[in-house]
């Protein structure tokens, strides 16, 4: 039996869209296309893709919303999406991945407010969320998440664009502002 468990073409200059076809590959474990300058819209198939740990596809030209598919990735472990032209918004149901430990949608035209449900990601640890068009309060629920608490949880990491006189996010939690 042949199967296939990881894409890696970082850095390769690829090009070329996401294929709805990945989402068939249900051996994946890592797709990993990282500055390939890759484009078009994250296929709702790849919320089909159970074994999922690493989907990152940062430094691209991704746009359009986060599928809410993507939301079922139960054993996704990192999400890394920086430095694309994703639209819409964080939706509540982040909060399903529960393995998710590192979170990153920087430099993204992503907007609305940051969900509370972020709060119920335990095992996040790095989360980058500046360079964005999300506004108002980082909720108290990730704040509860943060090493710095006590009992201290598990997010060392956390970015927003919180820092100026007029901040897009009142943080006073975040480990540092953008």
């Amino acid at each position: 039996e042949f199967c296939i468990d990881q894409l890696d073409f970082e850095n390769d200059g690829l090009g070329g869209t996401l294929v709805d076809e990945l989402g068939a590959l249900d051996s994946l474990r890592f797709i990993i296309l990282e500055q390939g300058q890759t484009g078009g819209t994250i296929p709702s198939t790849y919320g089909d893709l159970d074994r999922l740990l690493i989907l990152d596809l940062d430094f691209n030209n991704v746009q359009g919303p986060l599928p809410d598919e993507l939301y079922n990735l139960s054993s996704l472990q990192q999400l890394d999406l920086n430095d694309n032209d994703l639209t819409g918004t964080i939706s509540t149901k982040i909060g399903q991945l529960s393995l998710l430990t590192f979170f990153q949608v920087d430099h993204n035209p992503i907007s609305g407010t940051i969900p509370s449900q972020m709060g119920e990601l335990e095992q996040l640890r790095i989360a980058f969320l500046s360079s964005t068009d999300l506004t108002g309060a980082m909720p108290d629920e990730v704040c509860a998440n943060r090493n710095t608490t006590n009992p201290p949880g598990n997010l060392g990491v956390l970015v927003s664009d919180c820092a100026g006189n007029t901040p897009k996010v009142d943080c006073s939690c975040c480990s540092s502002c953008a």
